[in-house]
């Protein structure tokens, strides 16, 4: 019986081949920062409100002046494919069902053509390439098919090392494709003989620009004419440094633990970024996210919005488009059962002193 996110991700290992699903689960070397992601939210203890008429209780929020039905947002995720036939087309069009935000990572096995015809409020995750020509091809691509906003990843001038990646050298199966590099030079990603280690860690070199610094946003925005939202901030100077540069809102996300280990989980840091970038900014955060409670405080603590990666991929795996649905039915029951418990009739009720830190 499926009740919980939990449920689906006993399942997930028994699906699949080792490598792809230690590809999906796994984290960087001693993967202390993916289990941080997730503990620290028994640290922060909800204190509620009560007799405050919570018939109606109404989760409906504007980002970046999209009218959604919940704060929970999809988070890009690469090759879809590998845990399900129906990969991201299927996300999108479950995403699109329940009135959400899908954001399309660079390295997805269906492209922008395949998924902008299914849903309207999309938003496309950049990786920076050393291919500036490419880079700049997306970034136009996505303003011709209607995505919405471009989520600049800043995280990775190069993988961090997954150690149960390089253990089983994990490349994705050859039956796929990367449908964002089919007719460019990158078209031919996988094809790689005697593979040692991960094939991912071996791309990132080729794939990633290192060089880049901050003046990069006003480039992307130029180019794309979309909103730039700037995806894997953790310190409060960097986020502010971002929107000073022209950034239209924060993504505070440490890549779900998968590149440096032992950096800070990302729960903890949504209070100091607000605070120091203020209350009106955009700020939107991912990791380890798993209940309703955990979008609750997520939410007290600043942030405008979650988002959530590995949950989509169990509930793909368990059952297509359908499964991706059950985890957002899930999570959003959650979110509304949260919520009438605390007191909190809309999003705009929630409140910083809903939280204590026990420490």
């Amino acid at each position: 019986m499926i009740i919980n996110l939990f449920d689906l991700e006993k399942e997930f290992p028994n699906k699949l081949p080792d490598a792809i699903e230690g590809y999906y689960s796994s984290g960087a070397r001693d993967e202390v920062t993916l289990k941080r992601n997730r503990s620290i939210f028994d640290e922060y203890e909800l204190l509620p409100k009560f007799l405050k008429d919570v018939s109606n209780i109404n989760t409906k929020t504007k980002i970046l002046n999209l009218e959604i039905d919940s704060p929970i947002l999809l988070a890009p995720v690469a090759m879809q494919q590998m845990a399900h036939a129906d990969g991201e087309l299927g996300t999108a069009k479950a995403a699109n069902k329940f009135n959400t935000i899908m954001t399309h990572s660079t390295i997805a096995n269906f492209g922008i053509d395949d998924l902008s015809p299914v849903h309207d409020k999309l938003f496309f995750q950049l990786y920076f390439s050393k291919d500036r020509d490419f880079t700049k091809n997306i970034l136009i691509k996505c303003k011709k098919k209607n995505y919405k906003a471009i989520v600049f990843t800043v995280d990775a001038p190069r993988l961090g090392t997954r150690e149960r990646d390089e253990r089983s050298s994990f490349k994705m199966p050859d039956n796929l494709k990367l449908g964002n590099f089919i007719g460019t030079k990158f078209e031919n990603f996988n094809n790689i003989e005697n593979l040692e280690g991960s094939s991912m860690s071996i791309h990132s070199d080729h794939l990633f620009d290192p060089t880049l610094t901050f003046e990069i946003i006003e480039w992307i925005k130029e180019v794309s004419e979309l909103p730039v939202l700037v995806k894997g901030i953790l310190r409060p100077d960097d986020a502010q440094n971002a929107l000073n540069h022209g950034a239209d809102g924060i993504i505070i996300s440490n890549h779900g633990g998968r590149q440096l280990d032992t950096a800070v989980p990302t729960l903890k840091q949504i209070e100091p970024i607000r605070k120091q970038i203020g209350n009106e900014p955009l700020l939107i955060v991912d990791g380890g996210i798993r209940r309703g409670t955990d979008i609750l405080k997520c939410i007290a603590l600043g942030a405008n919005a979650v988002q959530i990666g590995r949950p989509l991929l169990w509930g793909l795996n368990h059952s297509g488009q359908s499964g991706v649905e059950l985890v957002l039915d899930i999570i959003n029951k959650e979110l509304i059962e949260s919520m009438t418990l605390s007191g909190c009739r809309d999003i705009g009720e929630i409140d910083r002193d809903l939280v204590l830190i026990n420490r």
